[in-house]
């Protein structure tokens, strides 16, 4: 999860990874269906309404070309919200799309991140050097850290 503006450095980083990675990964994107029954089954979160965050995750999701195309032709976001604790969590199951927010951004990437790694890329993903190198990184870390 990027929590600050990134630096030039960063930005090559992140290029010089997706040149190194992307013939080697393949599509992997799990549905929204998935990502939320995976969040469901490993976070003991509960759901709440949350209209702020519905029209937020509805917003990003219609306004956002990457994330507007994967709604089906004529779908619509589903969205469901949850509260973690202190973190609240937007996800729309037609997309994938999800949102974390909490006062504490670490507890807050935690939880992204996770649920990003877990998600995968799509083959549109596949082209965005920021996805592809925020998807080797976290999932090499958690390789790395077991």
């Amino acid at each position: 999860m990027l929590t600050h503006e990134p630096t030039a450095q960063e930005i090559r980083e992140w290029k010089r990874i997706f040149e190194e990675s992307r013939g080697a990964l393949v599509p992997n994107r799990r549905s929204g269906v998935q990502v939320d029954a995976y969040l469901r089954a490993h976070y003991p979160c509960v759901p709440v309404p949350s209209p702020e965050m519905e029209a937020v995750i509805r917003e990003n999701v219609l306004e956002n070309g990457h994330d507007r195309e994967k709604l089906p032709e004529g779908g619509v976001p589903d969205i469901r919200t949850y509260r973690l604790g202190e973190i609240l969590i937007g996800m729309d199951l037609t997309t994938g799309f999800f949102q974390v927010e909490s006062e504490d951004p670490a507890a807050s990437a935690r939880v992204y991140d996770d649920l990003f790694v877990y998600r995968g890329l799509d083959a549109a993903d596949l082209e965005n050097f920021f996805l592809v190198a925020q998807y080797v990184t976290l999932s090499n870390h958690g390789r790395n850290a077991k």
